[in-house]
């Protein structure tokens, strides 16, 4: 016995959603836990995997097509034609169309004509997870000339973002959104809070991250150093990468440092607490005359 998993994760024609690769993963976790060997069929772009194009069909006793919609489509038709010995099991679909169900020896839908809605196996919660950083990216900031490397910067975060299978969601701190909607700065710290880790190019990443509770992996797109690097000093932050220095192995080193400190790592609060002090007598006692 040899199982092939499939489903509309499996064609490179197909953009599939994290919905069908998760339910994928749980249906592989149920066929490890049981002993039965498989495959999983995954497209090309996703770079793992087999190709169900390339494999033998002769090589697998049972096909097993896992989540999405089942109907006509010349893709479903054309794979199943290729595995005629195969035995074909659906699980977790939306049964569309009968005849592309009646196709399958057995079926155990999520949702179906006639049937009870059964919950999507994405549902299942994983065992563990990659750490959610949220990223704050300053734009290009023309005042420091060719010592700039924002758009460096955000490249080598999202890339590395990305090759780590870190969950991510960037946060803007723009006061009107993109859509002209009001933002406010408690909305800001909010998301931020969500965050294992912030990623920082922008002074106000940092500084809200950290007020937020969160470890921040501060980033100066500017060569040499410029407000990032300044305020990283004042803080007393020491999880700070300079433009040059921003590569994959240092954007490791910081998360680790930020999730798995030897000692925790804050920032100089009391010293904050006293510059904001003297900052705020100062200006009274000038307004004061």
């Amino acid at each position: 016995m040899r199982v092939l998993v499939v489903g509309w994760f499996s064609f490179t024609e197909v953009i599939a959603t994290v919905g069908d690769e998760r339910a994928a993963e749980v249906v592989g976790g149920w066929l490890t836990g049981a002993g039965i060997p498989h495959d999983v069929a995954w497209a090309r772009y996703l770079d793992r995997g087999v190709d169900h194009a390339r494999v033998d069909p002769a090589g697998y006793t049972h096909l097993v097509w896992v989540c999405g919609p089942l109907l006509e489509d010349p893709l479903l038709t054309g794979l199943l034609d290729r595995f005629p010995r195969a035995r074909r099991l659906a699980v977790g679909v939306s049964v569309v169309d009968r005849a592309a169900a009646a196709r399958f020896d057995a079926v155990w839908p999520r949702d179906a004509p006639g049937s009870p809605p059964r919950p999507d196996l994405a549902i299942d919660p994983p065992r563990d997870g990659p750490a959610v950083v949220a990223t704050v990216f300053a734009p290009v900031q023309p005042e420091y000339g060719a010592r700039g490397r924002h758009a460096h910067v955000q490249d080598v975060v999202e890339r590395w973002v990305a090759d780590r299978g870190l969950g991510s969601f960037d946060v803007a701190t723009d006061l009107l959104t993109p859509s002209g909607q009001r933002q406010h700065v408690a909305q800001v710290q909010a998301v931020l809070g969500r965050a294992d880790v912030v990623v920082s190019s922008r002074l106000h990443g940092l500084v809200l991250g950290l007020g937020r509770g969160r470890p921040v992996i501060a980033v100066d797109p500017v060569v040499g150093g410029a407000k990032v690097s300044a305020q990283a000093a004042a803080l007393g932050w020491p999880v700070l990468l300079g433009a040059d220095e921003v590569d994959p192995t240092a954007l490791d080193a910081a998360l680790d440092r930020c999730l798995l400190p030897a000692e925790p790592v804050l920032p100089a609060w009391a010293d904050v607490a006293r510059a904001a002090a003297d900052q705020r007598a100062r200006l009274v006692a000038a307004l004061a005359g």
